[in-house]
């Protein structure tokens, strides 16, 4: 396995995002699930769901690229190479064709396919370029693309008396029947050729469909082999006759995905093996053992090439006799976890983030990614430890040192500070089986409190909440008693918050997906004994601004002043907690309402607030089905930020989860298609003042381009006054946490002048004064 990683750079475009802001970007996908092949010079290119990336035949670097590094997205369908002008094609699910200029790094994005309103799906399946087009197959027909032109040609989706629209899977060039060379498709509905010197290709009648196609009319892919026209079924490989009939080859029963010919053998991609059928008859195998093969393409030294989804790209020799060829290079993929995308993050104490993987996923495991920047994946092919235990789905990382995976069937695995794992189940904890089964634990939430005891919600159990005491010792606790709260209560998502309360989110027993509330708990002075607990159940629906905007709650967290936030699927709301949010009959939820009059009371007010986290500066990052929304809590609910697929890299609007790592200020954006991050200016404050790290210094200002001049060190609130030699102000802001930026203008909005500026930060709770200085120049 080689895991060489080379971030390509370049004049990126696309988003028009300028190369600063980009840089602010980095993207953490999984890359081994690889659905498309494309050889080129002394490399080959593969498609994956986590981008798109390069391998070097002579070195083994590895390069990726994905919507981070200016590409549309990161799951490319389909890739070519175009040799004519040294670039690679990529297309999209939704039509979207991206050019990636080799020499120039240079991205461009074609939305001519997605834009048309033709169609509901405009899915591309295969790009193949012939000569001076780039043929691309859709979910609706054949899209003829200029590349010098940059810009679609024609469209052909209506193929002789197959209905509309037809499906193309696959592109081929062969002699055609009526001699001379023509286009063959692979289509749902069988075989579709006509001769390239047909007067007119749109004319339906220039097509000819050939229907009678055996093992299947459901053709996936087509090639021309030994003077034949071969075709991969849904259920085997078929052959051409001379009389357009296809024969059954009988060479295997399963999905034929892709197809490759060498000049003595056809090359035949089943889900699980490659094979190779002779001209002459009789077959033999060239690689099997897979799971589940994507891709296969042959490069110009006559080597096979398959992307698989569970181990990326796979180099083999070039096929020769009866012998299987040998494995030259195995799982080729950049550095990465395991699996994505992920529903659930946190940032530890040491800087390494923790992730679980979305709720649904087979097999997931855990990932962590270090501050150095590896990524180790906990998932049974990597770890015995963990046996046939899977499908995590929530993360927690305690002050002990300690990483907590809570799955949806195989209880709670703890990695500890030496990355040891231990299994905590029916076997030996308290935590159960879910009602009716014999070993299936589910958990569904993990806090600690002050004490360093461990509390975990145990979903559909008898005993639905869990404490392990900072010495191993394991506690099952009854339902919590709260009116209004039945007795057959299924526990959730929890915290602990600054007082020692719990906060549960409380589920549908019937129905696991939905919730119907929160509840907050007292375990009192006894944490393991029920017996002086107190409760409080919020269930209701509210309305005009008090109560919970929905039940359907997704997230839950304290922040700085003690407020308990819940994001729901209509919007955010808080909880003043105290140490009486038990008992105290009083307390409900609140609506946020922006300060600023001129936005919409309520703030995000019917937006699915999918996860809530929080940064050192205090701002609020609302994860949506939006995007993310960043709030300035200062002197009131402020909008700073909304980050969306249009306006940055994010690779979808879907936001699962975020996570903050307060000493460098990454922000972990969790996205229903990956993880990317973004470097903020958001950094835990300085205990106490101290001199201030001021920099880039001496900063230079050209072609009136405003400058990034970054203030570290400075504590929790600050006053910043930057100050002229002479000792005149010429600017002064507000920050919180402990890094700001300055944009080298004054009070009026100008660029400073030349010269040397001392940089005074005063700290709003009596902190004392901290200094720097900053030379600028012009």
């Amino acid at each position: 396995m080689r895991w060489v990683v080379i971030v390509l750079c370049g004049l990126l475009v696309g988003l028009g995002l300028t190369d600063s802001a980009r840089a602010q970007w980095t993207a953490h996908t999984s890359s081994r699930d690889v659905n498309a092949l494309a050889p080129a010079p002394g490399a080959m290119w593969a498609g994956s769901t986590g981008g798109i990336f390069r391998y070097d035949t002579s070195t083994g670097e590895v390069s990726r690229y994905t919507a981070a590094e200016g590409l549309y997205d990161v799951q490319a369908r389909a890739i070519a190479y175009d040799a004519r002008r040294d670039v690679i094609w990529s297309g999209y699910a939704d039509g979207v064709i991206d050019r990636l200029d080799l020499a120039s790094g240079v991205v461009t994005t074609f939305f001519d396919i997605q834009r048309s309103d033709r169609f509901p799906s405009k899915e591309i399946n295969r790009l193949y370029l012939y000569g001076d087009s780039l043929m691309v197959a859709t979910a609706f027909g054949l899209v003829v693309f200029d590349p010098a032109r940059t810009e679609v040609r024609d469209t052909y989706s209506q193929l002789g008396t197959l209905s509309s629209p037809v499906a193309v899977r696959d592109i081929t060039l062969a002699e055609v029947p009526q001699g001379g060379p023509g286009l063959w498709l692979a289509t749902d509905q069988g075989v579709v050729h006509a001769p390239l010197s047909a007067p007119n290709l749109q004319d339906p009648t220039a097509w000819t469909v050939e229907s009678n196609v055996r093992p299947s009319p459901d053709v996936l892919s087509i090639e021309a082999f030994g003077g034949t026209i071969y075709v991969g079924t849904a259920f085997g490989l078929g052959k051409r006759s001379a009389d357009s009939h296809y024969e059954n080859t009988n060479l295997t029963t399963r999905a034929v995905i892709d197809l490759a010919a060498l000049p003595d053998r056809l090359l035949v991609m089943t889900p699980f093996n490659v094979l190779a059928a002779f001209a002459s008859g009789g077959a033999v195998v060239q690689a099997d053992g897979y799971v589940n093969l994507r891709s296969l393409v042959v490069d110009a030294d006559g080597h096979m090439w398959i992307g698989d989804s569970e181990t990326g790209l796979n180099h083999f020799e070039r096929p020769s006799g009866n012998a299987r060829p040998a494995l030259i290079t195995g799982e080729i993929y950049p550095d990465g976890p395991y699996d994505s995308p992920f529903g659930d993050l946190i940032v530890d104490a040491e800087g390494n983030l923790w992730a679980a993987a979305v709720e649904g996923i087979a097999r997931s495991g855990f990932y962590t990614l270090s501050r150095e920047g590896r990524w180790t994946s906990f998932t049974q092919r990597f770890y015995s430890e963990l046996g046939r235990r899977s499908n995590y789905w929530r993360i927690y990382a305690d002050a002990q040192g300690n990483a907590w995976a809570g799955s949806r069937g195989n209880g709670l695995a703890q990695v500890d500070a030496s990355q040891a794992i231990t299994i905590y189940d029916h076997t030996n904890s308290t935590l159960l089986p879910a009602a009716g089964e014999a070993s299936f634990v589910i958990v569904a939430g993990m806090a600690n409190d002050a004490d360093g005891a461990l509390w975990v919600t145990n979903l559909v159990a008898p005993h639905p909440l869990h404490v392990r005491t900072a010495d191993g010792e394991w506690t099952a606790l009854p339902p919590p008693i709260c009116t209004n709260l039945g007795t057959t209560t299924a526990l959730g998502r929890i915290i602990v918050d600054s007082s020692g309360l719990k906060w549960i989110v409380v589920v549908n027993r019937m129905d696991l997906r939905l919730t119907t509330g929160v509840l907050v708990l007292d375990t009192g002075e006894t944490p393991t004994d029920p017996a002086d607990d107190q409760c409080q159940y919020f269930g209701g629906r509210g309305a005009a601004g008090r109560g919970l905007p929905s039940v359907h709650i997704n997230a839950i967290v304290e922040d700085a002043s003690g407020r308990i936030w819940v994001g729901t699927d209509e919007g955010p709301a808080y909880f003043i907690s105290s140490t009486l949010a038990a008992t105290d009959a009083t307390v409900q939820a609140t609506w946020p309402v922006w300060t600023v009059a001129s936005q919409s009371s309520y703030m995000l007010r019917g937006l699915e607030i999918s996860t809530i986290a929080l940064d050192p500066a205090g701002q609020l990052w609302f994860g949506t089905n939006e995007g993310v929304y960043v709030v300035r809590d200062a002197h009131g609910f402020e909008l700073g930020e909304h980050f969306a697929s249009h306006n940055t890299p994010l690779f979808s609007d879907r936001v699962n989860a975020i996570a903050v790592d307060e000493n460098t200020g990454l922000i972990f954006i969790a996205t229903d298609k990956g993880l990317v991050s973004y470097q903020s200016n958001a950094i835990g404050p300085a205990a106490a003042v101290q001199n201030l790290f001021v920099y880039p210094n001496p900063v230079t200002i050209t072609n009136e381009q405003a400058p990034e001049i970054f203030i570290e060190g400075l504590v929790a609130a600050t006053d910043i006054k930057i100050l002229a030699i002479h000792g005149e102000e010429v600017a002064g802001f507000s920050a919180r946490g402990g890094k700001a930026v300055w944009d080298g203008r004054d009070h009026s909005g100008a660029l400073v002048p030349s010269g040397l500026y001392l940089v005074v930060a005063i700290g709003n709770n009596g902190e004392g004064v901290a200094y720097g200085k900053i030379s600028v120049i012009r």
